[in-house]
């Protein structure tokens, strides 16, 4: 499944390349054009950042920002499916922490399926919209090239979406990727043996594999 074909799906962003640094706030380029990219020339890593390049705010309340922003709560995602499945082609190119530890010892493409299940979401509060809509108010009507140049193009992550990573492979491989696991620090949650197939699943580890992005010059609380 190509990276479009997955947001049709889904109506979310995969992640090519994720870490537990992420944030709802981070801004992001071009996400309908390949893949998404978190550094652009100009633009700030996220939108606390760009309010504070404004002078819009001092660096007590950027840090408070950054700080609701990191601990946003995280909640059961009710999406309409319970599993949000991965072509396994695709899978071997998302540079997801867990994904890269198995695949650096163990060719992905033995997998039989690989999906993302138990899904949670942290979403952007409406306390935290309202706040960062009033500074875009101010940057738009006093700051029109501040923000015309750097942030009105970019989009803006507002939700965060974690899963268990879930690999299935044939039973005949279920010793080399044991090997595997047992020299990493992966945190196997299940292994369930049926047939002649074996499923593994492995916690998130606190790292987001999809997003929910909105653009800000569409950004409204």
């Amino acid at each position: 499944m190509e990276l479009k074909k997955f947001r049709n799906k889904y109506d979310l962003e995969l992640i090519p390349a994720s870490g537990a640094h992420l944030i709802v706030g981070t801004l992001v380029w071009d996400p309908l054009i390949g893949k998404p990219k978190f550094t652009h020339p100009g633009m700030a890593g996220n939108i606390f950042n760009a309010i504070l390049d404004a002078k819009l705010i001092n660096e007590e309340e950027w840090r408070e920002l950054l700080e609701k922003a990191k601990n946003e709560k995280e909640y059961d995602a009710n999406l309409a499916e319970s599993v949000i499945d991965v072509d396994v082609e695709l899978a071997s190119t998302i540079e997801h922490p867990q994904i890269g530890k198995i695949g650096n010892a163990f060719k992905l493409e033995n997998l039989k399926k690989f999906s993302f299940g138990e899904l949670k979401v942290k979403c952007m509060s409406n306390l935290l919209r309202v706040r960062i809509d009033d500074y875009l108010d101010v940057l738009k009507k006093d700051k029109w090239k501040l923000y015309d140049g750097k942030i009105r193009r970019a989009f803006m992550i507002v939700e965060l979406y974690y899963g268990s990573v879930k690999l299935v492979i044939e039973s005949n491989m279920k010793d080399e990727l044991d090997a595997v696991i047992n020299n990493t620090d992966l945190e196997l949650k299940n292994k369930v043996e049926f047939g002649k197939s074996v499923e593994y699943t492995f916690s998130h580890q606190n790292v987001p594999f999809a997003m929910r992005l909105q653009k800000v010059k569409e950004f409204n609380c």
